[in-house]
């Protein structure tokens, strides 16, 4: 059974749509996949596709069966690509963002990766309609879903908790990140924007509240001077956040040490992170944490929470904090400084995720599970 082509068909709305963290593991899972195993059949349907240079390499590889709606509707995700999914008798369907469609037929498998439960957890950082929506449509998938990848242990853990999903309905199969990062070639230029820095603290992920960069400000404003290194922020976000940070800022006097860039590209954000310092990521939840992950295989050690997922991507790799706790916060800032420690993090840090999150090691973890699956009898 494990050397018969599969048909594999995704929901790929965000690989070709969403340029953050729902995106990223898209693309990633699915050119994993195909570098790794190119003897399966990849189909990838989408309402639309927004055309840039991360999702040229799906248009313009042969290797991806791209399918699109004949007809402009808003429902064709939740409904009509069931039909179209059913005319191509796939041997696995995978939502790859939290839902599958209604109506997919029974002799095809449907695996359903879930990456968080935010909007259950913080539901006041989501409109009324939204969490209403999520919570439908989520909890609906879960229940009709054949299988379901939990991307942490963390994950699963909310699922059982949280939508009584059976333990044995969930596998925990890790994401890797994209492989400019996992590559080690010479150390990689700066661009104008930030060509006369070196050796700074780093944040990379949206400006949201619950990613905690306010709580980075409030910390660096206790360090001595001597613990002052400039301070990259990669992102960009709610604007009401935004102005809060800036204003924060403003308040101590930082103003000269932080500087902002909005979402670029991976191949600038890998000279990013290879002339930082060390990564300051005190987020209160994610589902995994994907900064963690590329600053690690870049030999940076991390700075991050204590709580969600992220003791998990960080591994042995972090000095992990109360990211509700500034003092906290600018303890690890000060701790990161003595260069034994730095090393070892660096070191130890780059060893658990090339070893666990690797993109060969998790597409062989996902085809494995896929093989199994296909295997199961109803």
């Amino acid at each position: 059974m494990e050397n018969q082509k599969l048909i594999i068909a995704f929901d790929a709305k965000r690989l070709f749509n969403n340029f953050t963290g729902l995106g990223n593991y898209s693309r990633s899972l699915v050119r994993n996949l195909q570098t790794y195993f190119p003897e399966h059949e990849y189909h990838l349907f989408t309402p639309k596709i927004t055309k840039n240079e991360e999702t040229l390499y799906f248009l313009d590889n042969e290797k991806f069966i791209i399918h699109t709606p004949s007809f402009n509707s808003p429902l064709w995700r939740s409904v009509g690509m069931a039909a179209d999914v059913n005319k191509l008798k796939p041997n696995i369907f995978h939502g790859l963002s939290h839902e599958i469609p209604f109506g997919i037929r029974k002799n095809i498998k449907t695996v359903l990766t879930f990456h968080d439960l935010i909007y259950e957890k913080y539901p006041e950082q989501f409109g009324l309609w939204d969490r209403w929506m999520y919570k439908w449509k989520y909890r609906s998938s879960v229940r009709r879903a054949d299988h379901i990848i939990a991307i942490s242990e963390s994950t699963k853990e909310d699922l059982i908790s949280m939508y009584e999903v059976g333990e044995d309905k969930i596998s925990v199969i890790y994401q890797s990140c994209n492989d400019v990062f996992q590559i080690f070639d010479e150390e990689a230029k700066l661009d104008d924007t930030l060509a006369n820095l070196n050796d700074y603290y780093l944040y990379v992920g949206s400006i949201i509240e619950r990613k905690g960069l306010l709580s980075i400000v409030f910390a660096y404003a206790k360090l001595p001077d001597e613990y002052r290194k400039p301070f990259v922020v990669i992102g960009k976000g709610d604007k009401k956040y935004k102005q809060k940070v800036d204003d924060m800022i403003k308040y101590h006097g930082l103003e000269s040490y932080f500087y902002f860039v909005n979402s670029i590209s991976n191949e600038r954000l890998l000279a990013v992170y290879d002339h930082s310092f060390a990564l300051v990521f005190p987020s209160i939840y994610e589902g995994f944490g994907i900064p963690v992950i590329e600053s690690l295989f870049r030999n940076k050690p991390v700075i991050t929470s204590l709580i969600s997922s992220l003791p998990e991507a960080a591994g042995p790799g972090a000095i992990l904090v109360n990211p509700y706790d500034p003092d906290e916060i600018c303890l690890a800032m000060m701790e990161i400084n003595d260069m034994k420690k730095y090393d070892r993090l660096s070191r130890d840090g780059y060893a658990y995720v090339n070893d666990r999150f690797s993109s060969e090691g998790t597409a062989v973890q996902l085809m494995d599970f896929y093989n199994q699956i296909i295997q199961d009898i109803d």
